[in-house]
């Protein structure tokens, strides 16, 4: 009765492998790939088919490199920003990527691409709520508290949705790179990533009159000890 389905992912920088074979599944029961929407795919039924499907990551593709793919048994299914390429090939057929040092490029692209972004907005973010409560203290005049408000709602949601994503590609590189100290750095960055978001909830519980300033200094430093013991134990 329908021809098409909407399907949830999780997220391709976070479940890549896993995104790829939902849809291989999906393929062999009828149900192909048509395209990427917000938060998932858009499914057409057709017959039946093993087919197994990767991505890659490339910024502005010119034809040679669709054609290279092609070549190799790789078609082309749809592309999310014109920088996500999702290729679909009968069972079987080479993977894409069959070593470490094509898959660390892979990544590599696409890392960078993101933190250009992830940065900026990061930054942005932590200093529109400073400014904020500059202007809770009066700082500022208070239709600044007001405007910074305004402008932080779009730029918290750019740098969650970029941040993520940059951490895990981070992660991946290091992960295929199989540096001697990778878990260190893993355990690092990750630490330092709830530090960050920890520290910036709480400041919209202190700015939203939530929590007073005693209470966001006293549950921030409960948080550092809690995670340095977690952290100590996880390596002993």
């Amino acid at each position: 009765m329908f021809n098409t389905k909407y399907v949830m992912n999780k997220g391709l920088s976070v479940a890549e492998h896993e995104e790829m074979q939902m849809l291989s599944e999906y393929a062999s029961r009828g149900w192909k790939l048509d395209k990427c929407v917000f938060l998932g795919y858009k499914l057409k039924k057709a017959k039946p088919e093993n087919l197994q499907y990767d991505l890659d990551y490339r910024k502005n593709p010119d034809k040679d490199y669709f054609l290279y793919f092609e070549e190799a048994g790789w078609n082309k299914v749809c592309s999310v920003g014109n920088t996500i390429h999702i290729f679909s090939a009968p069972e079987g057929t080479k993977l894409i990527y069959t070593d470490n040092d094509t898959e660390i490029e892979k990544y590599i692209s696409i890392y960078e691409s993101t933190k250009k972004v992830a940065i900026p907005s990061s930054v942005c973010s932590i200093l529109l709520m400073f400014l904020i409560l500059l202007a809770k203290y009066n700082y500022l005049p208070d239709i600044c508290r007001i405007r910074f408000a305004v402008i932080l709602m779009p730029t918290l949601a750019i740098t969650i949705f970029t941040t993520i994503p940059c951490i895990n590609y981070y992660s991946k590189i290091n992960e295929l790179q199989k540096v001697s100290n990778s878990n260190k750095k893993h355990k690092i960055s990750r630490f330092a990533i709830i530090m960050l978001i920890s520290f910036i909830f709480l400041l919209i519980l202190f700015g939203l009159k939530i929590i007073s300033i005693s209470m966001a200094i006293f549950s921030f430093i409960w948080l550092i000890i809690i995670l340095l013991s977690v952290s100590r134990n996880s390596v002993k």
